[in-house]
């Protein structure tokens, strides 16, 4: 199962385009990442909101990026985790508030409605969205809620009937009006033949920066605005701060892992895991304390991962153990075993039945079906064959100081311990080398390699034919 929300069906509702306000620096935030990039639990910021805004019914989405270099760390995280959102682009050329950015994502937007979002709410869930959704008929709808500490944050004025008067910004609101509990939260529901007139008209009279909310008195003035305030749960949506950000994380981590275990992942200790909200984890699956689960991670059912393995951006078949190793951008097939203290680095190919030891590292290889690698090996850039024998503290040399260089080993080779392969180099099938051996010339099948610099002796094979009688 996807550590994603899994919510009930949403009715579709083509008639709405998103426009996600992810142009913010996020200084406050103090990181080198753009805020909208910036990752809350394995996803970025913006993308939380895209995937929310998913699982409401909305397919269709304009993401509005900074230029430039600033843009496209952005823009790469954002395209690299849509989903099943049809996501567009549009650059904000300078920052001059949120109504020149949606004035930047127009052409992008031919629906009858536009829900404009704030890029900073990693927290946002379908069910925040959805009762915005059914006020079509107002021009312009916003999302409130009453939280205990609002901070900074817009306050809502309304009437004495409870009807919506306005949104005063903070630091415009008076000493009473801060006072209100009632926060703006950043996400808003306009009818665009209302809208995108009202809005270039703010943006051709601005003097400075212009906002996206400051169309919303003229829709109170028609009587065709409304505030509609929503269930938080005890959530802040929006992250300011580092603070913010570690807030952040720990509410998705446990929204993740309470998920995964309501659909049969078996998870001992809530507290001692990290899940990444991108990973797939399939029932049946363990996963125990100490394991770090990142990236486009898919384990599968049975796997047992940990105690202490970090796995990254790979694919972990069925049965499979590791303990206390790292896997990083690798594929695993079924029943593989990596023992303590190995590393399993970018591009490796494990098939089924595979064993590693402890202490081995291996690193752009392809491991046959039934390998058996022994503790403190080194396999780099190499192809080993079925049922092949790699003994303990055997190394592949594929480095000579210039270039990286392939180490093929046929099925059925037995590696002796602490030899050195010397890439390029082929060891047949079958072939054999001497414990200590250092193998600077392809080992023929069958073949026997010993010795420093190995040299060839008569196969076990070859010993056999040339005995009386054979």
């Amino acid at each position: 199962m996807s550590s994603d929300d899994d919510p009930p069906e949403s009715e579709s509702s083509p008639h709405i385009t998103a426009v996600v306000l992810a142009a913010g620096l996020g200084k406050r935030l103090n990181s080198g990442v753009p805020k909208p990039a910036f990752p809350i639990c394995g996803r970025a910021m913006a993308s939380h909101v895209i995937h929310a805004l998913g699982d409401a019914g909305i397919g269709k989405a304009v993401a509005v990026v900074p230029p430039g270099e600033r843009g496209e760390p952005v823009r790469e995280a954002l395209a690299d985790d849509a989903g099943n959102m049809d996501l567009r682009f549009a650059v904000q050329q300078e920052p001059r508030g949120t109504a020149d950015a949606v004035i930047a994502a127009r052409a992008h937007v031919e629906t009858s409605h536009v829900l404009v979002v704030n890029g900073d709410l990693p927290l946002l869930a379908a069910s925040h969205v959805r009762p915005l959704l059914k006020a079509g008929e107002f021009d312009a709808a916003l999302a409130t809620a009453r939280v205990n500490d609002p901070a900074r944050m817009g306050r809502i004025l309304r009437g004495q009937d409870g009807s919506l008067e306005g949104i005063v910004e903070w630091r415009d609101a008076s000493k009473d009006e801060r006072a209100i509990d009632e926060v703006n939260l950043g996400f808003y529901l306009f009818r665009s033949d209302f809208f995108w007139p009202e809005i270039e008209r703010i943006v051709e009279s601005a003097t400075s920066e212009a906002y996206a909310t400051d169309s919303i008195p003229a829709a109170v003035a028609r009587g065709s605005a409304v505030a509609i305030e929503v269930d938080l749960g005890g959530v802040r949506l929006n992250v300011e701060t580092p603070a913010d950000a570690a807030d952040a994380e720990d509410v998705v981590r446990n929204r993740v892992i309470g998920r995964l275990s309501e659909c049969g992942v078996h998870i001992p200790d809530r507290r001692a895991v990290w899940i990444d909200a991108r990973a797939t984890i399939e029932p049946g699956a363990v996963l125990e304390p100490g394991s770090h689960i990142s990236g486009r991670t898919t384990v599968a059912t049975r796997a047992r991962i940990g105690p202490n393995a970090i796995v990254r951006d790979s694919t972990i078949g069925r049965d499979c153990i590791l303990e206390s190793c790292t896997v990083r951008g690798s594929i695993l097939r079924d029943e593989v075993e990596v023992g303590p203290y190995s590393t399993i680095r970018p591009g490796c190919m494990i098939e089924s039945r595979a064993h590693i030891g402890t202490h081995a590292e291996l690193k752009e290889s392809r491991i046959g079906e039934g390998v058996q690698i022994g503790h403190f090996s080194y396999l780099g850039d190499a192809e080993v064959g079925q049922r092949a024998n790699i003994g303990a503290g055997a190394i592949t040399c594929n480095f000579d100081g210039e270039s990286k260089h392939r180490t093929i080993i046929g099925e059925d080779a037995f590696i002796g311990s602490d030899t050195m392969l010397v890439a390029p180099v082929t060891v047949g099938a079958r072939a054999r080398t001497g414990a200590g051996a250092v193998v600077t010339k392809d080992v023929p099948d069958d073949g026997n390699a010993v010795g420093h610099p190995a040299r060839l002796t008569p196969s076990r094979r070859s010993q056999r034919d040339s005995e009386p009688g054979s």
